[in-house]
């Protein structure tokens, strides 16, 4: 059994490549609600409803995440972070019969943060709504299917979407090929302590459709396209917006892509997987830039609009060797393109759905940020390089060691997104390094451990600031009942 979920094949399956599977099809309950990012309940508690079952698992997880400087520049603007958060998640699941099921999901979050030198600190609890949905089973004995509801978006290495939203979405499906077809606007606020949905999704329409074709046995195509139809409010030159209303971004925008994945085993359960994912960009987009005016508030300074033409390359090659703790080397090189004539009209920076995570995982038993968890950059204007090392622990855990280097296409003043704010000189393309630590611990059906130890370290771009280093990293601890 191949798994590309992560886009190469996980340590787990080794043995398995090449082989025909001959376990029994999953159940309807775990094909439409297992998420590698949760832990999946062989047995959830059952309640008898109308004589029929209702699934229900409450899911819990804790952690803490912390940085030493966000800010690379100015010391007096320099601050860091120390947050808490925590959050409890309850899933109920029911099937009607005749093909109909429904899933209900309600989480409860407490958000905390303790620095008191972080400007934005935060102190909340609210509640969340999770997937709601109703999903038909092969209408009319078809290979179609239908869900309705706040549906999740999530493909094989999340660089392309991983979000929840209000939706509909058709599929259909084969052995061989699986289509599927959604419209998506999001109704009202997903928490309860925000009366207005995020400036980023608030009257954005969006078109999302995927196709996969397992065309060989352990390789598979996949095609992605999505156009995001953003009718918002933009507002005028000079207007007064409160900071948690202000919408950077408004397009009529255009994203395709195609995916190459799969794998092949060698020796005695070795394997060598791989990745290719390219996509473009295009279409029209109003950039809104702003200045603070008071605590909460801020100044529209400028609107412009832009012709977006853009385009992006993520390829790489996992290979398990198979000895002792199954040791993996990954090799990943990923580009977004950059503008390099900014006067002329068209935008050539690649900018990413803003349903992503960029999140593949690289075969451990975890995910984590492909670019790195401290810069955490959006795939615009930039190249990175990653060498990873990793190793299996116990039956199902993992250690990994990430090493990224990052590089403008072109020169340019900033990033268009990351976790880490910075001033560039636009003098040098050099961004810097990072390395990552990632510890993942899934030894028991209902608990798991994650560590993560990150540092990056400026590069030239920088100006002054070149060489200095910067540390982060959390702790998360999840466990299922």
């Amino acid at each position: 059994m191949l798994v590309l979920s992560t886009g190469v094949i996980s340590p787990a399956t080794a043995q398995h490549v090449g082989e025909e599977e001959d376990d029994e099809p999953p159940n309807l309950r775990e094909q439409l609600t297992e998420r590698e990012d949760k832990i999946f309940v062989e047995d959830p508690y059952v309640l008898d409803l109308f004589g029929r079952p209702l699934s229900i698992i409450i899911q819990s997880e804790s952690l803490i995440e912390g940085y030493d400087e966000l800010v690379v520049g100015d010391p007096s603007e320099a601050y860091g972070q120390l947050v808490f958060e925590h959050e409890v998640e309850v899933e109920g699941f029911y099937s009607f019969g005749s093909g109909v099921s429904a899933l209900v999901q309600v989480n409860l979050l407490v958000e905390e943060d303790l620095d008191s030198g972080y400007p934005d600190a935060v102190s909340d609890l609210y509640l969340e709504r999770g997937e709601m949905w109703l999903y038909f089973q092969e209408i009319g004995g078809s290979d179609f299917h239908l869900e309705l509801g706040r549906l999740d978006f999530e493909d094989d290495r999340l660089w392309w979407w991983d979000m929840e939203l209000d939706a509909v979405r058709v599929a259909w499906e084969t052995d061989e090929l699986e289509i599927t077809l959604a419209v998506a606007r999001e109704l009202f606020s997903a928490r309860s302590d925000r009366h207005h949905i995020d400036p980023e999704h608030d009257d954005v329409t969006r078109v999302i459709m995927e196709a996969s074709w397992d065309w060989h046995e352990d390789h598979a195509i996949q095609v992605f396209f999505l156009h995001s139809d953003d009718r918002s409010r933009t507002g005028s030159v000079g207007d007064l917006v409160r900071e948690e209303r202000e919408d950077e971004f408004d397009g009529d925008l255009y994203w395709a892509g195609i995916r190459f994945a799969g794998g092949a085993g060698f020796g005695d359960g070795g394997i060598v997987g791989y990745w290719v994912d390219v996509g473009g960009v295009w279409g029209d987009e109003l950039i809104v830039e702003s200045d603070d005016l008071a605590p909460g508030l801020v100044e529209l300074e400028e609107i412009r609009k832009s012709d977006v033409c853009a385009w992006a390359v993520d390829a790489g090659s996992t290979i398990l060797i198979p000895v002792a703790l199954e040791p993996r080397l990954t090799l990943a090189y990923a580009m977004g393109s950059g503008d390099s004539d900014p006067e002329a009209g068209r935008d050539g920076n690649y900018r990413q759905t803003t349903l992503h995570e960029n999140e593949p995982g690289f075969g451990g038993a975890q995910r984590f940020k492909s670019y790195g968890f401290l810069l955490d950059p959006e795939l615009s204007n930039l190249s990175v390089a990653t060498v990873g090392l990793g190793i299996s622990l116990f039956e199902s855990s993992s250690l990994d060691l990430v090493y990224h280097n990052y590089r403008l296409m072109e020169h340019a003043e900033g990033l268009r997104d990351a976790r880490i704010e910075e001033e560039l000189t636009g003098d040098s393309r050099d961004i810097g390094h990072g390395i990552d630590l990632i510890l993942a611990l899934e030894e028991w059906e209902r608990m798991q451990f994650e560590l993560v130890a990150s540092t990056f370290r400026a590069g030239r771009a920088f100006g002054d600031d070149e060489g200095e280093w910067i540390f982060g990293g959390f702790a998360a601890f999840r466990m299922a009942f």
